[in-house]
């Protein structure tokens, strides 16, 4: 992944959230394993604003989207009660995969905290193998 250093006007689509208890570690910052969740569910913001329904499409189609990669950079920790933003977009669409760039915010300041590319592979879900992501789906995914 590329050194990021986005700024909150890369994105036009957001999830915002507030830090809980339950993810930080015992350095009462935010532990590492979590922002991967944190991204994870900014894709679903994503899907929510193109009014995309992720569920309906999988079962549809037989084919559903599996990351194959993900690249996390930890900028600042974030702590308890953090209001915290991510901005997401799709940078790329393959053949077969999908890539995500995020930026993740401090709310308040628009400081950027972290960033993350994530890497999704169009799959087959029968067949258990990649499968090229149709026009329809592709024109599906894009910010209108």
């Amino acid at each position: 992944m590329r050194k990021t250093n986005f700024k909150k006007k890369d994105f036009e689509v957001f999830w915002d959230f507030i830090i809980r208890y339950y993810e930080l570690d015992p350095q009462g910052i935010v532990h590492n394993s979590n922002h991967a969740a944190f991204y994870d569910q900014a894709t679903l913001a994503y899907f929510k604003y193109i009014d995309y329904d992720y569920e309906s499409e999988v079962e549809l189609t037989g084919k559903d989207f599996h990351t194959v990669k993900i690249s996390i950079e930890y900028l600042k920790p974030l702590y308890l009660d953090d209001e915290v933003e991510i901005g997401v977009k799709i940078e790329k669409i393959g053949t077969s995969s999908l890539t995500f760039v995020m930026g993740m915010f401090l709310k308040e300041t628009e400081e950027v905290v972290g960033s993350c590319e994530l890497i999704w592979v169009y799959t087959d879900i029968k067949k258990k193998q990649s499968t090229p992501i149709p026009e329809d789906q592709i024109n599906k995914l894009k910010v209108n």
